[in-house]
């Protein structure tokens, strides 16, 4: 058994602060250049990281999609969804606290339309 040291990082968003894991903050505010380097670096150190649920029970995928109220990097987007798929595609039928699902927050937040524009 392994224990995880949780880290939080406090991200200021227009809905409010967030307290997220760095993998979720990551995923809501870094712009696709760097976010495929932490994605990259974060899979390598640990495989399940785009699994493991943030205390208000949000995967990366979820912050991902929220990122159309912010002004969304389609292209950040889609890296964290393609990596969701490939690395723990269980999460896309994960509800979060609220017990919404990523498409529930692709459809509140409208970010479907940007991320199937760029395929």
């Amino acid at each position: 058994i392994r224990a995880r040291r949780r880290v939080a990082l406090t991200v200021r968003t227009q809905r409010g602060l967030f307290e997220l894991p760095p993998v979720h903050a990551a995923a809501l505010v870094l712009p696709a250049a760097e976010l495929r380097r932490v994605l990259d670096r974060a899979l390598e150190l640990d495989p399940g990281a785009l699994g493991d649920a943030s205390s208000q029970g949000l995967l990366p995928v979820h912050a991902a999609l929220t990122r159309g109220a912010e002004g969304a990097d389609a292209e950040a987007l889609l890296l964290v969804v393609d990596a969701t798929a490939a690395h723990h595609p269980a999460a896309f039928g994960h509800a979060d606290g609220d017990r919404r699902l990523p498409l529930h927050l692709a459809l509140e937040f409208q970010t479907a339309h940007e991320a199937v524009a760029l395929r």
